[in-house]
């Protein structure tokens, strides 16, 4: 390259001079010397005009105004090219953006009325992740430097580079234009820091690994990614098809980051040498990672024994995500356009060791090295999967949860089904949650569900429960079938399939459950279960459900079987079917044991063909069917159950057979008689059936009876629940004339200590005063809205005081 005269090397400095005393305009101009048949040249920036000044030519700045930076983030440079010729370059980010952000460049000559280059750079264009665009670079090259322009890849660059120049163009001094060139993509420094690394010649054919470890991601080669490097197949091989010996193009290659790779093996030209004839074999290469970068020196042309496959012994296991392969020299054996080229590439783990097998690999997975092994197994193919199922169980619980990942890298996802279920149901770690997660995504797992519930009993009921999630059409039969074999002793087992059939069943159209019911084969133990799962789905098998109750009570049912039957018959009942009703009835009124009668009032509720003999039932012999029976006329109140209830008010010995008699009254519409009933009931000898009518009373607003309930407040020696109870009651009554008295009962709740019997009748006056709302209620309440308040008491004061009043 050549070298300015010196007289223009004094005028350049001359002008740096004036242009420095400046400030910070220098930055935004740059001047060429007149030299190898060029003129001088002199450039400005003007970002007010949005244009570069070239020797009086306007260059547009393309770049929207609102993007244009300030004066200091512009670079402008005078750079020689060889032949005693110079350009400048101008640089003009886009606001805001970093180094290497979007900028719009230029490249000047003096007497080009254009730019020799002038465009956008960066990664301007596609989706994040895959965006391209353009990029110059200026590679200093002594005295003189290389301005080189080509495309760039977010997805394809030389791993550690924040950008890689792909199919790049060289400006030639002689005729100012771009060209294509071979251009080293690794800087000097970069090529100079290189840790070296002698390859040895391996014996025998190319060791396989256990696992592949690298994946072809891109090339410098159009239409390449690299693939032929790393197919296992040393017949095919990856070219870097550039002039010269291909310096510099590259492959770019994923690895697992977690897998330390202590050497890799390279074959570098093709058993068959007809496959490559024209071939050159590399003389020297680098590997690089994201923060290293090693020089490859092979000790022989390789073209003289092809097939043969060197070793490369890194000084310490390299760990990276990322492996770029870069061509360096080749030995060219005189050819002028040698075509270099690298047939295979394998990476090595610590596993692969001579005899080591994928099962030991497997087997170290709950090691200090388990990550390592699990991502190994991950990139071995489906023979990983064998492994880790033989090694599973006696795999602690991060292992297993590591023999997941690898069996969710199993492609198709139905082959690691099998070993996916396994982990459904453990009870430590992660590998449950790994397994589902798994499963959840995967379509055709049913069979390997189904086969996990019949094979192991005591994961049944959790897999059916991920089974009617995922798959329920093809849940309800397995389901089914393991509630016919779990036991009746294991309870928790065949609750936990009901529900899970249930689960199923609601997430399946209707016609599903009656082939399930009236399946000839299943048991009559197992129908009854399915009918107790189906909820109110049985009202889709009305037929099948008969069919099963007549069986059922056609011998000698137990106790157990006549409770169970009730309930799907009241599904039935409650939709209209007049037979399912009459065995209701049928129960209530003849069953011999308590415990059924009981449950044929609960399930007769709002089944208007019982309403009947629940009134007659209110006078069951048992107090426990005579208290269901009333909680099954609450549902349905009618005129008729009034004197009913009332009688059992006044002559049952049982509290909780009178205070289901006082519900029944509260909804009752004969005003009076119910009224009267509850009101003398005041005087009953149990305090919850007392406390019970307080609330009845309040409930049916009976102001005749304000002063009765006044007395229960007033008397001290009544129990704590009523009085408080009467509180509230007053003011849902209305009764103004114990506003007074709640007021005092409420001001003990502002100081902190009190007993639970005062505070419980604080709280109960403070909802009658919140009831009766009277104007001065923010006086009233005044000690209790204090800060120095209880904060629980503070808080209810507050909501009572927001209250809607319910008195006028």
């Amino acid at each position: 390259m050549g070298h300015a005269s010196s007289h223009s090397i004094a005028v350049a400095a001359f002008l740096a001079g004036i242009l420095g005393a400046r400030g910070a305009f220098a930055d935004l101009h740059a001047a060429a010397p007149a030299d190898g048949g060029l003129a001088a040249l002199d450039v400005r920036v003007d970002l007010a005009g949005a244009i570069v000044d070239s020797n009086g030519t306007a260059v547009p700045i393309d770049l929207d105004r609102a993007r244009l930076p300030t004066e200091e983030a512009v670079s402008i440079e005078t750079i020689s090219i060889g032949q005693h010729k110079h350009v400048i370059h101008v640089r003009v980010p886009t606001r805001g953006a970093g180094r290497d952000g979007p900028a719009w460049e230029a490249i000047l000559a003096a007497g080009r009325p254009r730019p020799l280059w002038a465009g956008v750079t960066g990664l301007t264009e596609g989706d994040p992740g895959e965006r391209t665009g353009k990029a110059i670079q200026i590679v200093a090259f002594g005295p003189t430097a290389y301005v080189l322009v080509g495309d760039i890849h977010e997805d394809n660059r030389i791993c550690g580079q924040s950008a890689t120049l792909i199919d790049p163009q060289a400006l030639y001094p002689a005729t100012l234009e771009f060209k294509s060139a071979t251009v080293h993509r690794l800087s000097a420094e970069q090529r100079a820091a290189s840790e070296s690394i002698d390859a040895r010649p391996i014996a025998g054919p190319l060791p396989p690994p256990l696992s592949k470890l690298l994946v072809a991601r891109s090339s410098s080669v159009a239409g390449s990614r690299g693939l032929e490097l790393v197919d296992g197949d040393a017949q095919t091989v990856w070219r870097e098809l550039r002039p010269g010996a291909g310096q510099g193009e590259f492959v770019v290659l994923a690895a697992p980051k977690d897998v330390p790779i202590p050497r890799l093996a390279i074959v570098l030209l093709p058993p068959n040498p007809r496959v490559f004839d024209s071939g050159a074999a590399p003389k020297t290469l680098f590997v690089v990672t994201n923060t290293q970068t090693f020089r490859i020196a092979i000790p022989e042309d390789a073209s003289t024994k092809p097939g043969q496959a060197y070793e490369v012994d890194f000084p310490k296991p390299v760990e990276t995500s990322c492996l770029s392969l870069v061509l360096d020299e080749a030995y060219a054996r005189g050819l002028a356009h040698p075509d270099v080229g690298v047939a295979e590439l394998v990476a090595y783990s610590e596993f692969d060791v001579q005899g080591d097998t994928l099962d030991q690999v497997a087997n170290r997975l709950s090691s200090d090295s388990g990550v390592a092994a699990a991502e190994t197994l991950e990139r071995a193919g489906p023979k990983s999967l064998a492994a880790v199922s033989r090694a599973y169980e006696g795999l602690d619980a991060h292992g297993r949860a590591l023999a997941m990942d690898v069996a969710a890298s199993v492609e198709p996802c139905q082959d690691a089904a099998p070993l996916l279920t396994r982990a459904v149901c453990d009870d430590a770690g992660e590998a449950s949650r790994k397994a589902r997660e798994k499963l959840e995504r995967c379509v055709g797992v049913a069979v390997a569900l189904a086969s996990r519930m019949r094979e192991d009993t005591k994961s049944r009921a959790c897999v059916a429960s991920l089974f009617a999630t995922i798959a329920p059409g093809d849940a309800l039969e397995p389901i089914a079938n393991a509630l016919a074999a779990t036991s009746e002793a294991d309870r928790e087992s065949r609750a936990a399939l009901r529900a899970a059939f249930g689960e199923a069943l609601g997430r399946v159209p209707p016609g599903r459950f009656a082939p399930l019911l009236g399946d000839p084969g299943r048991s009559l133990a197992a129908r009854l279960e399915l009918m107790r799962a189906a909820d109110f789905r049985v009202t889709e098998a009305a037929r099948e459900v008969d069919a099963t109750v007549t069986e059922l009570l056609s011998t000698a049912p137990t106790l157990r079987n006549r409770y169970l039957a009730l309930g799907p018959l009241g599904w039935l009942a409650r939709a209209g079917d007049a037979a399912a009703a009459a065995r209701i009835v049928d129960a209530l009124a003849h069953d011999a044991e308590w415990p059924v009668r009981v449950h044929a009032a609960e399930e007769a509720a709002g089944v208007s063909l019982a309403h009947v003999e629940l009134i007659r039932a209110v006078h069951d012999p048992e107090p426990r069917v005579r208290e269901a029976v009333l909680a099954a006329l609450v549902v349905s109140p009618s005129p008729d159950t009034v004197e009913p209830a009332i009688d059992r008010l006044v002559h049952d010995d049982w509290w909780f057979v009178k205070t289901q008699a006082v519900n029944v009254l509260v909804t009752a519409t004969a005003k009076s008689s119910a009224d009267d009933a509850l009101g003398l009931g005041l005087r009953d000898p149990s305090p919850r059936v007392r406390r019970s009518i307080v609330v009845a009373l309040a409930s049916r607003h009976a102001v005749a009876w304000r002063d009765a309930i006044r007395d229960l407040l007033a008397d001290k020696d009544e129990d704590n629940d009523v009085r408080a109870a009467a509180a509230t009651a007053l003011g849902a009554l209305c009764d103004v004339d114990s506003t007074g008295r709640l007021t005092d009962l409420i001001r003990g709740l502002s100081v902190s200590g009190n007993d639970s019997n005062a505070e419980q009748l604080g709280l109960g006056a403070l909802l009658g005063l919140s009831a009766l709302h009277p104007p001065n209620l923010a006086a009233r309440l005044a000690p209790l809205l204090a800060n120095s308040s209880p904060p629980g008491v503070r808080a209810a004061a507050q909501q009572a005081l927001l209250a809607k009043p319910l008195c006028r």
